[in-house]
């Protein structure tokens, strides 16, 4: 069942029902909530959330599974502004890979992406090595070789670090990090109405979870342009459609320390209506 409810603990308080987005749940005769329409549901849990007395299981999730907000050790809100001032995008990378457990964790902790409709529709593929992240740049340089070789030229600004790239000069691409993280949206599922807003949250949840962590990222702002010039790229490098949006992000252990934050606040344009 999607929605159970143990009578024995539930009070008839109805938050669940007035906490019910799109109105699925429904009181019955005796004042208990009960699924009345599961197309309108959305599957948000929040009926698993929101009840006090812990009486709703959703889709087989149970109450006494979820994380209990009271007495929750959170960041208070000075850590999480100082989080914000001091994080930054590292492009110097140590040669060592990220322990497997940790990073993991972290993926599996992108599970509470919010997305829009909680279509939920994200995929993260994993490069969790050093070596398997040279294995994505081969495919890269091959991508990029192969279409040189047609009748388009590709730009200069394309052409010159692919080259510098495939004679182990400079990488502009991948900056030498030993992890790469490529996020994509369904484009065939019709749930999903914010493809790109969803992939602009799912970086920002990884970025400050592996800078909780100890570990260093970099938006790969660099493959998503190479798509439009190589519509076959995303294809043949990463095994993906290649009409699937996308991001990606760089990590690793990081080789630079920054003693201090930059200031920025007042790069904030705020205009109050």
């Amino acid at each position: 069942m999607l929605f159970e409810l143990d009578k024995t603990k539930c009070v008839r308080c109805r938050a669940c029902i007035r906490d019910c987005a799109f109105g699925a749940l429904k009181a019955d005769a005796d004042g208990f909530p009960f699924l009345q329409n599961e197309k309108a549901c959305m599957r948000c849990q929040h009926c698993l959330a929101v009840c006090p007395k812990g009486a709703v299981t959703f889709d087989g999730f149970r109450p006494e599974n979820s994380v209990a907000t009271d007495g929750l050790e959170l960041p208070s809100a000075t850590a999480v502004e100082n989080w914000l001032q001091v994080r930054r995008s590292v492009r110097r990378f140590r040669e060592a890979d990220v322990d497997p457990t940790t990073l993991d964790r972290i993926l599996r902790i992108l599970g509470n992406v919010p997305t829009g409709c909680n279509a939920r529709a994200l995929t993260f593929t994993c490069y969790p090595t050093r070596r398997a992240t040279d294995a994505f740049r081969v495919r890269f340089i091959h991508a990029v070789e192969a279409h040189r070789d047609g009748t388009k030229l590709l730009p200069r600004w394309l052409a010159v670090p692919a080259i510098k790239l495939r004679q182990g000069k400079s990488d502009i691409f991948f900056r030498g990090a030993p992890g790469l993280l490529i996020i994509s949206s369904d484009e065939t599922n019709r749930a999903v109405t914010t493809p790109r807003e969803d992939l602009a949250a799912a970086c920002t949840y990884f970025e400050m979870l592996a800078n909780a962590h100890g570990i260093a990222t970099c938006w790969c702002g660099f493959l998503p342009l190479v798509q439009k010039e190589i519509p076959e790229l995303h294809e043949k490098a990463a095994g993906l459609r290649r009409t699937t949006p996308f991001c990606a992000m760089l990590f690793g252990l990081p080789s630079v320390t920054y003693p201090r934050g930059v200031q920025r606040d007042a790069y904030a344009r705020v205009v109050y209506a």
